[in-house]
């Protein structure tokens, strides 16, 4: 415990506060709820390997980081932290946890599922479905926008 006085000096505004049972209230709610830690799952950015999903298995680093491709064929390997983006979802696994017992920790936990269901899982998605459109479905999908954007404004 110990005493804080406050900005006016007088003994009659002091507060105890216990060190661990006091909650700031600015405090209440974490800044920040993605962490770079064993299991969590991320997206490429950058490289060879951008745009697809890998899981963090450890940490060399603050800055680097190895990782290992979720449903896919990344081979184990360090990367830049600089290089992912940090996704919501996370497997509870141990730092530097063996390929068999990684695999099974995912599939165990549905981790593959629960990442199809984020954002940026859906928005990769969108960007592949685009990227790899020819240009008549371009042409299509411009009619569609056009006739949806006739049908919101009441137009005939």
């Amino acid at each position: 415990c110990r005493t804080i006085r406050s900005h006016f000096g007088s003994s009659s505004y002091r507060r105890v506060l216990h060190h661990h049972l006091y909650v700031f209230p600015a405090m209440a709610t974490p800044v920040f709820t993605r962490f770079v830690e064993p299991g969590r799952v991320c997206m490429c950015d950058w490289g060879a390997n951008a745009g697809k999903p890998v899981i963090i298995v450890d940490m060399v680093t603050a800055k680097r980081v190895i990782v290992e491709g979720l449903g896919n064929d990344i081979p184990r390997q360090q990367m830049p932290v600089r290089w992912l983006s940090l996704t919501p979802v996370r497997a509870a696994v141990h730092r530097g946890q063996k390929q068999k017992t990684l695999r099974k920790a995912i599939k165990d936990q549905d981790v593959i599922k629960k990442f199809s269901e984020t954002n940026e899982a859906k928005a990769a998605k969108v960007r592949e479905f685009k990227a790899n459109m020819t240009d008549f479905d371009r042409f299509k999908l411009m009619l569609a926008r056009k006739a949806l954007y006739k049908v919101s404004r009441g137009k005939k």
